[in-house]
């Protein structure tokens, strides 16, 4: 938001494609509260594309994917069985932290950062992940756009 004082996490990204993912996003943003998911660019144009997801923000907040890049799909699985399609064909969020983070982006309607320290068997992974809601133009929240960047092995297995 313009003129906001508060302290903002995003402003703590580490990962150079979130840091441009989150100026787009300001960009297009202006002065709004949100950016607009119609004033998205074309996909192509994001930074780190392979790294980012869109995400409906459904009404029982089942969290569909509606696009998922291969960076992203690939760090989802780690440590798990990964983003798999649902009775309807649709991959939906399941992993319970991730739906924290996007009910935390949702309630505070905002832009949310958060550094991931995860342990895969005997490895420590960190990751850099950045949800930023879009709305509909009139105050709701419509989508989520979604970069987690795999930062480095924090220690070998």
């Amino acid at each position: 938001m313009a003129g906001d004082d508060r302290h903002w996490a995003a402003d703590e990204i580490v990962a150079p494609a979130l840091i441009a993912l989150k100026a787009v996003y300001d960009e297009i943003r202006g002065d709004a509260p949100l950016a607009t998911y119609t004033a998205l660019p074309p996909a192509e144009t994001l930074p780190g594309l392979a790294d980012l997801a869109v995400v409906e923000v459904d009404a029982d907040r089942s969290f569909p994917y509606q696009a998922i890049g291969a960076g992203y799909r690939r760090t989802a699985a780690i440590g798990g069985a990964g983003l798999q399609p649902g009775p309807d064909g649709r991959i939906r969020e399941t992993r319970p932290v991730i739906r924290q983070h996007f009910g935390l982006a949702l309630a505070e309607g905002r832009p949310f950062h958060v550094s991931v320290t995860r342990w895969d068997g005997p490895k420590i992974l960190q990751y850099d992940r950045l949800i930023l809601p879009l709305d509909d133009g009139r105050g709701s929240i419509t989508h989520l756009l979604v970069g987690e960047v795999f930062l480095r092995v924090a220690k070998e297995g």
